[in-house]
C-alpha cells in the first residue's frame, strides 16, 4: 500500500492506514462545511461558487476517487458526531457518487455536489430546540422544519455563481415522485433531475447514520426501504443505480451480519442484489435462503 502524507491543522502525518486516510479527509471536509455554512449565515462575506468550490470540491474528489474503499468513506460518514456537517458532506459525497455512475460530466458532477453540500443550508434559520429534538415534532414544529427548503432555495440563489438548479435543490429534496413530499407536493418531471439525486443521497445518508438519539438503521433495511419506495417516492432508475453500484463496490468487503459474524461478500445476484452470497469461515451462505441480514459494513483489518 502506498504510503499518504497528510496535512491537518498544520502538522503532517502519514497514513499506510486507508480507514485513518478517510477519518482525515472527512473531518477536514467537515471543519470547510461548517465554516462556510457559518459565513452564510452571518453574512461575514459574500461566499461565491468558486471559493465553495477551491476549498471543498478537492475533498469530495479525493473521497470518491482516490479511495480505494468505499466502505470505510460511508462508515466514517454515518459517525453521530458534528452531524449537521457531516450530513452536508455525506450527501455531498454520496450525490456526487450517484452522478458519476449515471454518466454526468465533470462541470455537473461539481454542480451537483455542491448542490449536495447545500441542501440544508436553510436550516441555519431553523431554531436548535426544533433541530435538535429527540423526540416528535409537534404539528407546528414541523411545520417551522419545512421552511428550511424555502429559506435555503433563498439563500442558494443569492449566492455569487450559483445556478438556479442548485438553488432549486435546496428547495426541491424534499419533494417525492407521488407528489407526498414538500414544500410543494409537486411531482414527476417538475422535480429537477438534480434534486432527484439528492433525495436520494439525502434519504440514504440519514438512515445510516448514527445520531446521540438514534442508532443507525441497518444497511439491509436501508436498501431494502429505498428500493421498495423507488415506484413512488423516488425515481426508479437513480435508485437502480445507486444500489447496484454501491453492492457492487462491497464485493470482496467484511459486512456484519444480524447474527453477529464478520462475513465476507462473494457474489452479488442481479434479482436480489441486497441479500448476496457471503463467506464465512469457509463456508458460504446465500442471505436470499436466510434470514440472516447484512446490518453494516465491518473493518477489512
Amino acid at each position: 500500500m502506498n504510503t499518504n502524507i497528510y496535512s491537518v491543522h498544520g502538522i503532517e502525518i502519514w497514513a499506510e492506514d486507508t480507514e485513518l486516510v478517510t477519518e482525515v479527509i472527512v473531518d477536514e471536509a467537515i471543519s470547510e462545511a461548517q465554516s462556510i455554512y457559518e459565513k452564510i449565515h452571518n453574512n461575514s462575506t459574500k461566499l461565491s461558487n468558486q471559493v465553495i468550490h477551491h476549498f471543498v470540491i478537492p475533498k469530495i474528489q479525493e473521497l470518491c476517487f482516490n479511495n480505494n474503499n468505499l466502505s470505510n468513506v460511508i462508515i466514517e460518514l454515518s459517525k453521530k458526531d458534528h452531524y449537521t456537517f457531516r450530513h452536508c458532506i455525506g450527501v455531498a459525497v454520496i450525490s456526487f457518487l450517484i452522478g458519476k455512475w449515471l454518466g454526468l460530466n465533470e462541470e455537473e458532477l461539481n454542480d451537483l455536489s455542491i448542490a449536495g453540500l447545500l441542501h440544508d443550508l436553510g436550516k441555519t434559520r431553523i431554531p436548535d430546540s426544533i433541530l435538535k429534538k429527540a423526540g416528535k415534532l409537534s404539528a407546528e414544529e414541523f411545520a417551522e422544519m419545512k421552511r428550511h427548503t424555502q429559506w435555503g432555495y433563498e439563500m442558494v440563489k443569492n449566492l455569487p455563481g450559483l445556478t438556479e438548479q442548485q438553488a432549486l435543490v435546496a428547495l426541491q429534496h424534499h419533494e417525492r415522485e407521488d407528489g407526498s413530499g414538500y414544500p410543494f407536493g409537486i411531482y414527476g418531471d417538475k422535480i429537477t433531475y438534480f434534486s432527484k439525486i439528492v433525495a436520494v443521497a439525502d434519504v440514504f445518508h440519514t438512515m445510516i447514520s448514527e445520531r446521540v438519539y438514534k442508532k443507525p438503521v441497518s444497511l439491509y433495511q436501508v436498501f431494502q426501504e429505498i428500493y421498495q419506495r423507488a415506484f413512488g417516492l423516488f425515481d426508479p432508475l437513480i435508485v437502480q443505480c445507486f444500489i447496484t453500484n454501491i453492492m457492487t463496490r462491497m464485493i470482496g468487503d467484511s459486512v456484519l451480519l444480524s447474527d453477529g459474524r464478520v462475513a465476507r461478500i462473494i457474489k452479488l445476484h442481479p434479482d436480489d442484489l441486497i441479500n448476496p452470497l457471503v463467506e464465512y469461515q469457509g463456508q458460504y451462505y446465500d442471505l436470499r435462503q436466510s434470514k440472516n441480514k447484512i446490518l453494516g459494513f465491518a473493518s477489512n483489518h
